[in-house]
Parts: structure tokens; sequence; C-alpha cells
């Protein structure tokens, strides 16, 4: 019985050091591309995450804000998601954590006036606006992809004597991280 064992490891063996040269060749390639994909999920895994979107108001309820006197930044109170909390509520502004290309988008409802319009500023500059004449309840979208610098700072300034509307989500700041650069 221990000679049958033997002699089946020794045919193992020397099956194993007889492989075709292509079957030698193809381990020898899985092998590789084996570890390269465990080196991009390393540095997938090492790139910095970015995203957040709020809405204007944690309320459910019809709410109007504003108007007033000057530009006014907007304070987007009710965080649905902060990965990387980049997004400070109580100022309404983000900061970028990292250098890259970012996207961000606004919507907002226009409230009591009937008008709307307010933009998305980057460190004081105007990128774009949304606007809305329509009446009450009239929405505007728009969205942008944006290079940022660490420190960067992005937020949403409403015009003088306007108001924008809120009610379950209908008025939200979204941005995220698009690549690192």
């Amino acid at each position: 019985m221990m000679s049958s064992w033997f002699l089946l490891v020794a045919l193992a063996c020397g099956l194993v050091g007889a492989q075709d040269p292509s079957l030698q060749e193809l381990n020898t390639k899985v092998q590789q591309l084996t570890t390269k994909v465990e080196e991009l999920q390393r540095e997938v895994s090492a790139r910095p995450q970015v995203a957040f979107s709020a809405a204007l108001l944690e309320t459910q309820q019809w709410t109007i804000v504003g108007p007033f006197d000057a530009d006014k930044t907007l304070e987007f109170k009710k965080v649905v998601t902060n990965i990387g909390n980049g997004y400070d509520p109580e100022t309404g502004i983000f900061t970028a954590p990292v250098k890259g290309l970012y996207y961000f988008r606004v919507t907002g409802i226009a409230g009591s006036n009937g008008e709307l319009n307010a933009g998305l500023k980057k460190n004081g500059q105007n990128m774009f606006a949304i606007y809305q004449k329509a009446g009450t309840q009239a929405g505007a979208t728009n969205g942008m992809a944006l290079e940022l610098e660490q420190g960067d700072r992005v937020y949403v300034q409403i015009w003088p004597n306007l108001t924008i509307a809120d009610q379950s989500r209908l008025s939200t700041f979204t941005g995220f991280l698009v690549f690192p650069m």
C-alpha cells in the first residue's frame, strides 16, 4: 500500500514537472494578472472618496426662505450624504479636501415672489446660475464640472430680494469628486 502511494506521488510530481510549455506560460500569465488586479484594488481603495448631497430644509412642509437684503449664502441643512465631510451645513460651504475634478448640481424651487435667481460660486467667483421666473413652485437646475484645488470653497448664493422654497427635498445642492488630480 505504501509503495502505491509513493508511486502515485512520484507520478504526480513527474507530470507537474513535465507540463506543456504553453500551460506553464498560462499559469505564469494568471499569476501576473492576479498580482495586477490586487495592485489595482489597493490603488482604488486608497483613492479619496468625496460626495455630498443636501436639501435646503429638513421639513416636509412647504417653506419659503428669504427675501434677503443682500446676496445670501444658502445653508442646505438636510444633509443626505457627506462622504469625506467636505460639506458644512452650518455655513452652506463645500471645501475641497483634495485637488481634483468635481461635479456640482443645484436645484431650486421659486418661492413666494415667483422668481428665483441663485448662483454657484467657487471662491467668490460666479460659475453658473439657476434662474426661474415662471411663478411659485417652478424649478430650475444646473450643473457643472469644476477643477478644484485643495481648500477651494464652493457654495450657492441667492440674489437679493428673492426667495427659494423647499418641501421634501425639492431644493438641493450636490457635489462629488469625479477623480483626483
